[in-house]
């Protein structure tokens, strides 16, 4: 009998740890969508075909035309993403977590990643809150921060071997339950940033 609950008590913790291995830091993923630097200009690989190179499920193997001429082609998907180790939760449920990346058929210049809202969520992220201590470089370029309901910090991001990029955290607040959107772009993509800020 003990050996019994033993086995059990073992193949219950190797699930667990299955279960939790499968949770994505936010930093990580980011870093993974980045492409790394060269000198020259680039863009992303699709990962078409490709299940394993990002931890995401995506919907369809294989990038989408979009009517959308700032979106030009696009790949959806989700991700189990944690912050600094925190998983957010909402009504019993693991906050979801859509990853788009958009650009020309050639490969993408840009990605989004949206949570849905939850009341755990705090407003007003900052680079800082979101990436922890992990190594990266960045500076503020723009602010929209005076109301609680929406806004958004925008930065030039550099993380070591990684080309810089261009971020916006942006978030909106209604009736305490919070969604956060970080929007990326390389340098060339960073036209399609929204800025405008709503006093």
């Amino acid at each position: 009998m003990k050996k019994l609950l033993l086995l059990l008590l073992i193949s219950f913790t190797a699930t667990a740890v299955t279960a939790q291995s499968t949770k994505t830091e936010l930093y990580d993923l980011i870093k993974k969508l980045l492409y790394d630097s060269t000198g020259y200009e680039n863009v992303g690989d699709w990962a078409v075909g490709q299940p394993k190179k990002f931890p995401v499920k995506w919907k369809e193997d294989r990038i989408i035309m979009s009517e959308d001429t700032s979106i030009n082609f696009y790949r959806m998907g989700t991700a189990d993403i944690s912050i600094k180790g925190k998983t957010f939760m909402q009504a019993g449920q693991p906050v979801k977590w859509n990853v788009m990346l958009k650009g020309p058929r050639m490969g993408y210049s840009s990605f989004s990643i949206i949570s849905s809202p939850a009341n755990e969520m705090p407003v007003k992220y900052t680079i800082d809150s979101l990436l922890g201590k992990k190594t990266f470089t960045a500076r503020l370029l723009k602010s929209c921060d005076e109301k609680t309901l929406t806004g958004y910090y925008y930065y030039e991001l550099k993380l070591p071997k990684k080309d810089i990029a261009f971020i916006k955290l942006s978030w909106i607040s209604i009736n305490g339950n919070t969604a956060i959107r970080i929007d990326c772009y390389d340098n060339w993509s960073k036209y399609a940033v929204k800025l405008d800020c709503h006093k």
